[in-house]
């Protein structure tokens, strides 16, 4: 009986993520604003020269659509924190001294910088499809590995790739979790 019970519950809360991604996808591809990678770039090209995007995240609250992105200002040892609408508009600035536990952020857009890459140029090498949609990135790292790892949707659901940022190669994701 318990074994039941768990498949159910397993079923159950497998069908809610494959709807809200199914629902996510169905928003984006007939949305009449800029893609989430249109945005990305917007972003990147503004503050190219001061600052690397450590974080890109697209969110659905209220009924709209939002995205925020942080960038590591390395020159003044700050992130700056933007809420933007749907179509790339600031809505909220912020600005933030780093804490121990970012530490690995601030190291990877180190590198990033270094190696004279963009976020949106490793999305792009990770999104094979135009009928993929990014909704989030962002710089980690992790048993001596320094990565960036993209959340992708499409009509299928929802799923997840990664490069190393020190060899710039995809790495090979064995299980990842939506």
């Amino acid at each position: 009986m318990m074994k039941k019970v768990l498949l159910f519950s397993l079923l159950f809360i497998s069908s809610i993520s494959s709807a809200a991604s199914s629902a996510t996808y169905e928003k984006l591809h007939h949305a009449k604003s800029a893609t989430p990678t249109a945005i990305l770039e917007k972003v990147e090209n503004k503050y190219k020269s001061e600052a690397v995007i450590v974080e890109f995240e697209l969110e659905f609250e209220k009924g709209k659509t939002t995205y925020e992105v942080t960038l590591y200002q390395a020159n003044r040892k700050r992130f700056i924190e933007l809420l933007l609408d749907k179509d790339g508009h600031l809505i909220e600035l912020e600005y933030e001294a780093p804490e121990l536990d970012e530490q690995d952020e601030i190291a990877a857009a180190d590198i990033m910088q270094k190696k004279g890459y963009t976020m949106q140029l490793l999305v792009a090498k990770l999104n094979d499809s135009s009928e993929h949609y990014l909704i989030e990135a962002q710089l980690e790292q992790d048993m001596g590995i320094t990565y960036m790892v993209a959340t992708f949707v499409n009509e299928r659901g929802r799923h997840k790739k990664a490069i190393d940022l020190t060899t710039g190669k995809n790495l090979p994701l064995l299980r990842w979790g939506n």
